[in-house]
């Protein structure tokens, strides 16, 4: 068993045997959502592939039980993902893809491991055509903030397991239709010669911006991020810094990477 409690702030550990996550006590959870190779056939760059048949798991809502009304006020949900290392044909490791209805955003920190985070915005007018699109490498301890109209992926370039944890708004659910359509999104990772990954465009949209290769920011102070400092105490100790999920206009996102 590995403890997770130095990047997460909560009573959780990994068991390395079974790849899952076990809770302590006073915490709420549920049995993961589990995303098969099946599901995420048709976002691949390679849809012939039969293994593996287990990507990652979703720990969806999971918090103290004390803080039920606390979170239930602020209107956010925590979640926790675990995402094998296992290549998918050319590709690393991914997540499925989904867009934010009405501009909300979302909040990750990486808890263990390595991650990319590909983050694409569509034009208002044709979402085949790709105005933005970013890069973000994480490590353990670093937060990721999405800002509003960014779709993204997650990306598991090994040979680590990844597990990261999010904070989101309640109030509405992931879109991943889009993503779905274009059959994955704006470019492909995959694995090259040289220690950098390779890109390969998607060639369903039209446009495609250029690349931005960026790193989180380590001190976003009007969103209460610190780099090494857990994101969930967060909501104990002054909960207005998450308002931004449930208020994204309201608030200015230049400085979230470097």
């Amino acid at each position: 068993m590995m403890r997770l409690n130095e990047f997460c702030g909560l009573d959780i550990k990994l068991d390395t045997e079974k790849t899952r996550l076990t809770f302590g006590q006073g915490l709420n959870y549920s049995e993961p959502g589990v995303r098969s190779l099946d599901q995420m056939k048709e976002v691949l760059l390679d849809k012939n592939i039969s293994e593996p048949k287990e990507l990652y798991y979703m720990y969806r809502d999971v918090y103290r039980i004390a803080d039920k009304a606390l979170l239930e006020k602020n209107k956010l949900r925590y979640d926790v993902t675990l995402i094998k290392p296992d290549a998918l044909g050319r590709e690393f490791m991914k997540t499925a893809g989904h867009y934010h209805p009405q501009s909300f955003g979302e909040l990750y920190e990486v808890v263990y491991g390595h991650c990319y985070c590909l983050l694409q915005k569509p034009a208002k007018e044709e979402y085949r055509n790709i105005e933005e699109v970013v890069i973000c490498e994480a490590k353990a301890g670093q937060k990721i903030v999405i800002p509003p109209g960014f779709g993204h992926i997650l990306i598991n370039p090994g040979p680590d397991l990844l597990i990261t944890s999010n904070w989101v708004s309640s109030v509405f659910s992931s879109e991943y239709q889009l993503y779905k359509e274009a059959q994955g999104a704006a470019y492909f990772m995959v694995k090259s010669s040289t220690k950098e990954p390779g890109l390969i465009p998607n060639t369903y949209f039209k446009q495609l911006a250029k690349i931005k290769s960026v790193k989180p920011n380590p001190r976003i102070e009007k969103f209460g991020l610190l780099e090494n400092e857990p994101i969930y105490p967060i909501i104990n100790e002054n909960a207005e810094k998450l308002s931004f999920l449930n208020h994204p206009l309201d608030f200015d996102y230049s400085e979230v990477f470097i």
